[in-house]
Parts: C-alpha cells; sequence; structure tokens
C-alpha cells in the first residue's frame, strides 16, 4: 500500500508543476511565420484580382454609336432600364 500512496504523491505533485516556459522568442518566431504566409496570401489575392480586372476590361464591349457632349460627361443621362 505504501507504494500507491507515494506514486499518488508524485503523480500529484507531477500535475500541481506549471507548464515550463517557453525559449525565449519561441512567440516571434510564430509570429513572423504567420506574418510571411498572411503577405503572401495577400499578394497571390491581389495577383488573381488583377488579372481578373485586366480580363474584364479587355472584354469590355465599346459601342461605336456617336454620343452626346452630356453623355460623354455623364450629366443628365438617365437610366432606362
Amino acid at each position: 500500500m505504501a507504494i500507491w500512496f507515494e506514486l499518488r504523491k508524485l503523480v500529484r505533485w507531477l500535475f500541481r508543476r506549471p507548464e515550463p516556459p517557453p525559449p525565449p522568442g519561441t512567440g516571434q518566431r510564430y509570429q513572423a511565420t504567420e506574418q510571411a504566409e498572411a503577405r503572401r496570401r495577400l499578394l497571390d489575392q491581389a495577383k488573381r484580382l488583377r488579372e481578373t480586372q485586366s480580363h474584364r476590361e479587355s472584354a469590355q464591349i465599346v459601342s461605336n454609336a456617336p454620343m452626346t457632349p452630356g453623355e460623354r460627361n455623364g450629366y443628365g443621362t438617365r437610366d432606362h432600364g
């Protein structure tokens, strides 16, 4: 029985011990890694948006019909949709 008492005491002692702090600089390394990944994702997203916008701009249909001065300047035009 005495061994069980000692074992129980040892287990309690082990569970009460606080976690040792991480080595210095660990948080900075994680933060630098996360920032690099976020930067890469943002640059990829910006590249995709640029490619999508340039594709849309090149596919626009421009009418060759003459426009009035108001239509050219965007004044007095109404959407009759």
